[in-house]
């Protein structure tokens, strides 16, 4: 082990480091890994509830430290790289779920120097601290970068990085959607509104259905679906945790409501689904029986 440059008691002529009059301190070994499973924490308007943005970007890393000659007496990881701990994590090996806010992060190709950098490209510094019982420190610093766009279409990076999360624009999303028989049998008027079609919704987007529009047509006539009562179709969701939007995985029902969409059994409905005037992928038509 080489000491050169080390801090301790001034020896006596002639000793070569190895007496025991010779105080030394050892700065903890740090070592971190790479970033696994990035994911975000979507954000909705209080207003709405629809989807806004991305509150943080969370991660889980291994690292592990140990101090050869002494005890870690703290330790964690600081986001902002002011010098504060901001997580802490004591164990000396762990597997750490880190949360770092989306202020934290910026677009890649505005850093001095970066090239011909693709503009969905998201990155942030960090580091792992450790001190020990003598007061030596050390910080292993950490910078990663990712593709936003696995993310889907609902993240604007172009705006991530801003004080405040963008408003929903409605933009084009790849999620895509099926269509089932609801298996009630449809009727006449007299037998009540039948419940016509089941939907499930799959993908990574939350589609508000501020700037969704369902509608169903048979023959020549259009049926506009809604979740508010008083339209001709009516939408109920099942499950799901945000009444204000269709989530990935969720199934809805198309009802009838003000209007008989299908009298008889073997009716072909027509299915169309929007998010903000763009065309979600999906089952064009479903056999009603």
């Amino acid at each position: 082990i080489d000491f050169t440059g080390e801090s301790g008691a001034t020896g006596s002529p002639g000793q070569n480091g190895t007496s025991a009059s010779i105080i030394k301190n050892m700065a903890p070994l740090v070592s971190v890994s790479k970033a696994q499973g990035i994911a975000g924490t979507a954000a909705y308007s209080s207003t709405n509830g629809s989807f806004i943005g991305y509150s943080d970007f969370n991660f889980s890393i291994f690292r592990t430290m140990v101090d050869l000659d002494g005890n870690i007496m703290s330790a964690g990881w600081d986001f902002n790289l002011d010098g504060t701990i901001d997580q802490i994590s004591t164990d000396a090996s762990s597997v750490d779920l880190i949360s770092i806010p989306r202020l934290n992060w910026v677009m890649a190709n505005t850093i001095s120097g970066s090239v011909n950098l693709p503009n969905q490209f998201l990155m942030t510094s960090f580091a792992f601290i450790a001190i020990d019982d003598d007061g030596a420190a050390t910080a292993e610093l950490h910078t990663l970068i990712f593709d936003s766009y696995e993310f889907g279409s609902e993240l604007d990076t172009s705006e991530v990085a801003l004080e405040y999360p963008r408003e929903p624009t409605g933009d084009t999303t790849l999620n895509t959607y099926t269509a089932d028989d609801a298996d009630d049998a449809a009727n006449d008027a007299a037998g009540g509104a039948d419940t016509l079609i089941r939907m499930q919704m799959t993908g990574k987007d939350d589609l508000a259905w501020s700037f969704v529009k369902v509608t169903l047509s048979v023959g020549d006539n259009v049926y506009t679906c809604s979740v508010t009562a008083g339209d001709k179709c009516t939408i109920s969701q099942s499950a799901g945790s945000n009444d204000n939007a269709w989530e990935p995985g969720e199934y809805i029902f198309l009802s009838e409501g003000t209007a008989e969409i299908c009298s008889a059994q073997g009716c072909d409905v027509g299915i169309s689904v929007t998010n903000g005037g763009h065309t979600v992928a999906g089952d064009s038509s479903q056999m009603v029986n």
